[in-house]
């Protein structure tokens, strides 16, 4: 017999998660068509107010700036982003019974923003003196004091998963997407900061934005599977132990594989070496080649189709844009003409049509990884008490026995 399970919290916790998923999109789409349009350096002013753009926009000619238009902008969806991760933070704390026994936590998540944004003011502070006398010193109180209340955050939510509480996973992942949030922020930063600022120029700046691009995946996959953990549990999406066993080592497989292409897809994004370049093409075959084998095994799995078909074929038609879309990106990047063929790759003139599909190239790679981590996560997370791998099992037989028949009777 299987039965649903209610939500371990809040259903506003639940939307809470879903504006964040969509939030990130628009600012991961942003970032992307900031970096395919090389204007990642198109301000070397950091760190700067939330409101930045809006003081200063009226200031820009669009034909001109329009790549310092798509770095504020990508910015100021960052605060955005920012903001909503730590109203779910504290949505999550303050949601449910026993809140005196996580007012600790609260007041943590609390200072843990109080004290980031001293570090942010700090490093403002820090950055005029430097143009008023030259030398910079770093905002070291501020910075020990971050590290602090990030440490006592985690460990509070490390403390939270020893106890009887339903929605413990679901604070304890919300308290990680703000860190995230906030460590993703700091890399695009100091990004800008190291290679303008303090004159380390194409070294530890450069590098910044790969790790920038890299961590920018892990943190959307992860906020991807929040909606699932504050939402009630459904029957019908749960698997029971016969079916997973067989799943689980693939499952796994496949979001580390997505994964390391997408880090090499960064590496392209930012410096494509010929090394690069084929560990990309590569890895695509390793990706596709998982892609198409759950596909398989779902299809032949009964007790597996209901629970997992539609997000496993979901993967499949989204393989085969990103695929449409790489051959193209590819093209725009490294296939030249004219005299175009014999500038650098990453010094040739961009297109409209180049700038968006490289961007969608990377949309859909973060959807993808997205989606395999939500897949894993179905196939990895445990039973429900009232999933029973006998019924399941039955429920699967007369799945394919009813489809069976229908055939027939055509």
């Amino acid at each position: 017999m299987t039965t649903d399970h209610p939500a371990p919290i809040s259903p506003v916790v639940r939307w809470l998660a879903v504006a964040l998923v969509l939030f990130t999109v628009i600012l991961l789409a942003l970032g992307g068509l900031t970096t395919s349009r090389r204007a990642g350096m198109d301000d070397p002013a950091w760190p700067t107010e939330p409101w930045y753009l809006i003081v200063n926009g009226s200031k820009i000619d669009l034909e001109t700036r329009t790549g310092f238009l798509l770095e504020h902008s990508h910015r100021a969806a960052g605060w955005v982003v920012g903001g909503l991760a730590a109203v779910l933070a504290f949505a999550a704390w303050l949601s449910g019974p026993n809140k005196k026994s996580r007012l600790p936590a609260v007041v943590a998540v609390f200072l843990l923003l109080g004290v980031y944004g001293w570090f942010h003011g700090q490093m403002m502070a820090a950055d005029r003196t430097r143009q008023e006398t030259g030398s910079f010193t770093w905002p070291w109180p501020s910075i020990v004091a971050s590290l602090t209340m990030a440490v006592v955050t985690v460990g509070l939510g490390v403390w939270q998963l020893t106890r009887r509480d339903p929605a413990k996973w679901v604070r304890f992942v919300c308290t990680l997407v703000l860190l995230g949030v906030m460590v993703q922020g700091l890399l695009g930063g100091l990004r800008v900061f190291l290679n303008s600022q303090i004159g380390i120029k194409d070294t530890i700046g450069v590098e910044f934005s790969q790790l920038h691009g890299i961590f920018a995946q892990v943190v959307f996959a992860t906020m991807v599977l929040l909606p699932m953990l504050a939402g009630p549990r459904r029957a019908v999406k749960e698997l029971a132990d016969a079916d997973r066993g067989g799943l689980s080592l693939l499952s796994v497989a496949l979001v580390a594989a997505i994964f390391v292409q997408l880090v090499w897809a960064v590496w392209v994004r930012h410096n494509p070496t010929a090394l690069a370049q084929r560990l990309h093409i590569l890895t695509a075959f390793v990706v596709a080649g998982l892609i198409v084998w759950m596909a398989v095994k779902v299809a032949m799995t009964p007790g597996v189709r209901r629970p997992l078909g539609f997000a496993v074929y979901h993967m499949v038609g989204m393989l085969a844009v990103q695929l449409l879309l790489g051959v193209e990106a590819w093209m725009g990047k490294f296939a030249a003409t004219g005299l175009e063929a014999g500038v650098p790759p990453m010094e040739r003139t961009l297109t409209t049509s180049v700038v968006l599909i490289r961007t969608a190239h990377q949309l859909v790679g973060a959807a993808l990884l997205a989606s395999a981590a939500v897949v894993a996560f179905r196939v990895l997370r445990t039973p429900t008490a009232g999933v029973d791998s006998t019924s399941r099992a039955r429920e699967g037989a007369v799945e394919t026995k009813t489809h069976s028949f229908a055939v027939a009777a055509r």
